[in-house]
């Protein structure tokens, strides 16, 4: 069972695989401080689940797994505090509004992960 573990990921992403994450991210120039927020956020404000439910929205895994993270995109979304971000799994790629501060950035993003994970297939 721990290998499969650690083959697979234990599910959540812990404070110093942010580190790791920011390293593979390429980010678009119109969003450079929503990303700074973004980065402080995972690290400061979020827990290892909240963190691993962020990664599994803008990426379809909840864990970094053995490899790691290979690529990950940041790019601008449409809309402003009021819209929640967006991703394409596929593509590792979460889309940011050009949020007014770090507040709205944690509180939509906290949203649109949560809201993501709780919905299953049956």
């Amino acid at each position: 069972a721990d290998d499969l573990l650690e083959l697979w990921g234990k599910g959540g992403v812990c404070r110093q695989d942010v580190a790791r994450w920011r390293a593979v991210a390429r980010v678009s120039r119109v969003v450079e401080r929503q990303a700074e927020w973004l980065w402080q956020v995972l690290e400061e404000d979020y827990n290892d689940e909240l963190r691993g439910k962020v990664l599994q929205f803008s990426t379809g895994s909840s864990s970094m797994g053995r490899e790691g993270l290979q690529a990950f995109v940041v790019e601008p979304a449409d809309g402003s505090d009021e819209r929640l971000p967006t991703a394409m799994t596929c593509g590792n790629m979460l889309q940011l509004p050009r949020y007014s501060c770090r507040a709205v950035l944690s509180e939509r993003l906290r949203q649109a992960a949560e809201d993501c994970c709780s919905f299953q297939m049956a």
